[in-house]
C-alpha cells in the first residue's frame, strides 16, 4: 500500500517524510535536495518513519549563514535533539559528510549509518583530483548552473539508457543558486573528521560503488580507524541510489536487518 508523504518544516529544514517507527534519516549529496530519496521513503515507509532532509543552501531550505559541512550538520544536529529515539542516517557524498559530523555530535543517538561514496578527508592530493575540481569550479564561474548540469548530468549517468535519469538531474540541479553551490564547494578542500573516526562506534556500512571521483583503496584507507566499518561494492558510479534504487533499498534493508534495527 502506497503511504501518505508528509512535507513540513522543522527549525528551518525542509523535510519529506513517510510511515511511522523508528527513525531512518537520508541526506542527500551537493547540489541536489531530498526528493532524490522518493524510492527510499516509500519502500522503507511500512516500518519506519523514512525522513530525506534539505541540507542548508538546498532544495526549498530556508537556513541562511555560513556553506560548508560543520555549519549543514549543525542545523541537522539542532533538528535531531526534537526527534525521540535513536536514528539510523544514510548520507550520500556530502550527505555522508555531514552524517559523520552529526555522528561524532550525537554518538549516543545514532543507530547506525550507511555512508554511500562519502568521504573522511576531502583531500585533492594527486593531478586527477585537483584537475576534475577545477573542471568544476571553471565550469560554474564561467558558464554558470546549466552548462555545469549538462556536464555533470553526464558524468554521473553516461549510459543511453539512463536518458531520464539524465534530463531529472539536469532540471533539479539547474535550480541551484550559484553562490551557494560555489561557497559548499569551495568549502570542501581541508575537511577532515579521519582523526576522529575511532570514537564511532556504532555500525557503518561504506558503500563504494565500482566507477566514483574516490577509488575503493583510498576510502578504506580513510575509513580504516572505524571500530565497525563493513565495505560493500556495488556495481554504479556516484549516484548510485539513484542509478539502482532497488539495489540500494535491498542493500540498505540487509544493513538494518544486521544491526537488529529492521
Amino acid at each position: 500500500m502506497r503511504r501518505k508523504r508528509k512535507e513540513s518544516r522543522v527549525k528551518g529544514l525542509y523535510q519529506r517524510s513517510a510511515g511511522e517507527g523508528p527513525l531512518l534519516l537520508f541526506l542527500h549529496g551537493l547540489g541536489s535536495s531530498s526528493l532524490d530519496w522518493q524510492a527510499q521513503l516509500e519502500y522503507f515507509s511500512p516500518h519506519y518513519r523514512a525522513v530525506a532532509l534539505d541540507l542548508r543552501g538546498h532544495g526549498l531550505n530556508v537556513q541562511e549563514g555560513a556553506l560548508d559541512v560543520p555549519s549543514l550538520a549543525d542545523d541537522v544536529v539542532h533538528w535531531l535533539d526534537d526527534q525521540p529515539g535513536q536514528v539510523v542516517i544514510v548520507g550520500l557524498s556530502l550527505g555522508a559528510m555531514v552524517a559523520l559530523e552529526v555522528a561524532l555530535a550525537r554518538p549516543s543517538r545514532i543507530e547506525g549509518m550507511m555512508l554511500i561514496n562519502g568521504f573522511a578527508e576531502f583531500s585533492l592530493d594527486n593531478e586527477a583530483d585537483r584537475a576534475r575540481f577545477a573542471q568544476r569550479l571553471k565550469w560554474l564561474r564561467w558558464v554558470g548552473m546549466w552548462p555545469l548540469a549538462w556536464w555533470l548530468g553526464r558524468e554521473l549517468f553516461p549510459l543511453p539508457e539512463q536518458g531520464a535519469l539524465r534530463h531529472t538531474f539536469r532540471q533539479r540541479f539547474r535550480r541551484n543558486r550559484k553562490r551557494v553551490y560555489r561557497a559548499l564547494l569551495e568549502a570542501l578542500p581541508g575537511w577532515s573528521v579521519r582523526a576522529r573516526l575511532s570514537g564511532l562506534t556504532m555500525p557503518v556500512a561504506l558503500v563504494s560503488s565500482t566507477v566514483d571521483y574516490l577509488p575503493l583503496a583510498s576510502r578504506v584507507a580513510q575509513f580504516a580507524s572505524l571500530p565497525d566499518g563493513r565495505i560493500f561494492t556495488p556495481e554504479g558510479r556516484h549516484a548510485w541510489p539513484a542509478e539502482d534504487p532497488a539495489a540500494c533499498n535491498q542493500l540498505l534493508e540487509r544493513f538494518l536487518t544486521d544491526i537488529h534495527y529492521y
